[in-house]
């Protein structure tokens, strides 16, 4: 038996249409990096699609593009890293490219490549990628006629921290350039809010969210006073596959790390760090099965889990909530907490030999 990891397609719907609400009329860009931030690109893409009429989506690398487009060839794909010239023939139809730099424009505009669609990003303080001011104004306002400027975005560094600082900035600057823009009649696309930033009150959506987090049901903004209208997608069950006796002294899993202090009953599950279950969690991890919890101990391993069942004996082959659920003792916001990391990471973590079995 395997690891399961079962993503309600009903909470993708109403995660996207919270966000579709309170964005309207501005447009929703689903961000399907990173497998779907492991909830499974090309599933989640599809049901967009298909069930709320979404046309444009985004990712990170090329390689994503291609796989989404390969199976869903209609759709806009926003890539968000560097495309070189080199690879612009295995570019899809629809593809749209990120320029986020001098060099970037100028070597797309020197290949034999037509009408390519692309975004300037443009750096408001993240200082990761990113043009400047004055270099956005020159390309849309100069003549390079391979290159079609659709959209003008940036990328807050901060809308999920307590202070608002370095946010409140960036917005603001990022509206100076929009309104430069438009006196130069530059009318494409503009858009700088991600899933925290959207949920910030008054943030103006411009014409586009790009929801990343959010759509898997997560609220990151700083008081996370929408996550009750959210619903995590994710959840992750592993099977029993050993119960068996131990004396009270006696050590479990590497470096005897944890040692019973009466006689108990150990379960091991089929669940590793190989799979996306952290090893930081040896000791510290809780995982429920009907309603009651149950903790992780010894060394988290490769392929394996050890749970303390004292007196309980289940049957080998029921399915463990190790990550996700109804039970706020192994909901993804608590384990995030537990690692001192965000549900981004965990959400990522889960590895492809974790099955994906989708729920309406």
């Amino acid at each position: 038996m395997e690891a399961i990891c079962h993503i309600s397609l009903d909470a993708i719907t109403q995660n996207y249409t919270y966000f579709q609400k309170r964005a309207n009329p501005a447009q929703i860009i689903p961000v399907v990096k990173a497998n779907a931030y492991g909830h499974g690109a090309m599933a989640i893409t599809n049901h967009l699609h298909t069930t709320c009429a979404v046309k444009t989506f985004a990712v990170a690398t090329l390689e994503e593009a291609q796989e989404l487009a390969s199976k869903i060839p209609e759709i806009s794909i926003l890539i968000f890293s560097r495309v070189f010239p080199t690879e612009l023939t295995a570019l899809p139809k629809h593809a749209i490219l990120s320029v986020g730099s001098m060099e970037d424009a100028r070597s797309l505009s020197e290949t034999s490549s037509s009408a390519i669609r692309v975004h300037l990003n443009v750096n408001t303080g993240m200082n990761r990628l990113g043009l400047s001011y004055t270099e956005v104004l020159n390309l849309v306002k100069g003549d390079l006629s391979n290159l079609t400027i659709e959209g003008v975005y940036s990328h807050f560094s901060s809308s999920d921290t307590a202070s608002d600082l370095v946010y409140t900035k960036q917005n603001n600057d990022f509206k100076v350039l929009v309104d430069k823009l438009r006196d130069h009649g530059f009318s494409g696309m503009v858009h700088i809010a991600n899933s925290a930033a959207s949920l910030h009150h008054g943030q103006d959506p411009f014409d586009a969210v790009r929801l990343g987090i959010g759509l898997y049901g997560y609220d990151t903004s700083p008081a996370a006073e929408h996550q009750s209208f959210l619903k995590p997608a994710m959840t992750v069950s592993a099977p029993l596959i050993r119960v068996a006796r131990i004396q009270a002294g006696e050590s479990v899993s590497y470096a005897e790390k944890w040692q019973s202090a009466v006689d108990t009953n150990i379960g091991t599950l089929r669940m590793g760090y190989a799979d996306g279950y952290a090893r930081v969690l040896s000791n510290r991890g809780i995982v429920c099965h009907h309603g009651k919890s149950y903790p992780v101990i010894g060394t988290v391993t490769m392929d394996h889990i050890m749970i303390d069942l004292g007196e309980d004996e289940p049957q080998t082959g029921e399915m463990f909530e190790v990550m996700g659920g109804e039970n706020p003792a192994v909901q993804i916001h608590t384990i995030s907490k537990i690692r001192n990391t965000i549900p981004y990471e965990i959400c990522c973590a889960i590895s492809a030999r974790v099955k994906r079995i989708y729920l309406t």
